[in-house]
């Protein structure tokens, strides 16, 4: 993990929107926190971290945390964005089983019921 001086790097991943995800490289020097690159847009998470630390010269133990932003938002796009956190981070030794993140999906997930009945063959 590269730490400059009291500094460390950090990559925070915004799926709250489902078409707007939002991917940024971190460095937080003395509590303050600069963006040194970002993506922005109807991307796909997990590639655009390896595009961003392909770009920067890092690879994944040079980030002290993945950050996800637990919500409220999409149900589906903060499964992402919490999971792919989550993966990172108990991969690389970050956190434990018993600190991964959840999302807070502020209500009940909507889900409506098909738009045609499909047949099954157990009718």
């Amino acid at each position: 993990m590269k730490i400059l001086g009291k500094s460390e790097l950090k990559i925070y991943i915004d799926s709250s929107k489902r078409d707007e995800k939002k991917v940024s490289l971190v460095k937080v020097s003395d509590g303050i926190e600069n963006v040194i690159d970002e993506k922005i847009g109807d991307i796909d998470v997990v590639s655009s971290i390896k595009e961003i630390l392909s770009k920067n010269n890092l690879d994944l133990n040079d980030i002290s945390e993945f950050v996800p932003n637990l919500g409220p938002g999409s149900f589906t796009g903060l499964k992402i964005g919490v999971t792919v956190a989550n993966v990172f981070n108990w991969l690389l030794g970050r956190k434990n089983i018993n600190e991964l993140d959840i999302p807070e999906y502020g209500g009940e997930p909507n889900i409506s019921e098909p738009k045609r009945k499909e047949p099954t063959i157990f009718q």
